[in-house]
């Protein structure tokens, strides 16, 4: 899906709307299993195994189906204030490409 690079938008900062830039919000580094719950996923088998957690479940249920595609994850920048603000109600797309328009 092709979205447009900036997009005219409410900035709750400046209290005004402006030509704001979309930016794709990427994951950060995973700072390793430090929590209780991830420790006890582990230690009950989480990570290895035959991957279920705690019983594996049946592959063609459509209980238990993977999703194909992920969300994608857009923020909002104001040009003036640089501030980024969050698109809510994003949708689930396998190709995802911020285009320039116009100009």
């Amino acid at each position: 899906m092709k979205i447009p690079k900036s997009v005219k938008h409410y900035c709750p900062k400046c209290k005004k709307h402006t030509l704001q830039n979309i930016i794709q919000n990427k994951a950060g580094k995973k700072r390793g299993s430090t929590t209780k719950g991830a420790r006890r996923h582990e230690r009950r088998g989480g990570i290895h195994g035959y991957g279920g957690f705690p019983r594996p479940q049946p592959e063609k249920s459509p209980r238990h189906r993977k999703k194909t595609t992920k969300r994608v994850d857009m923020r909002l920048e104001c040009p003036s204030c640089k501030k980024k603000s969050t698109v809510v109600n994003t949708f689930r797309i396998k190709k995802f490409e911020i285009v320039k328009t116009g100009v």
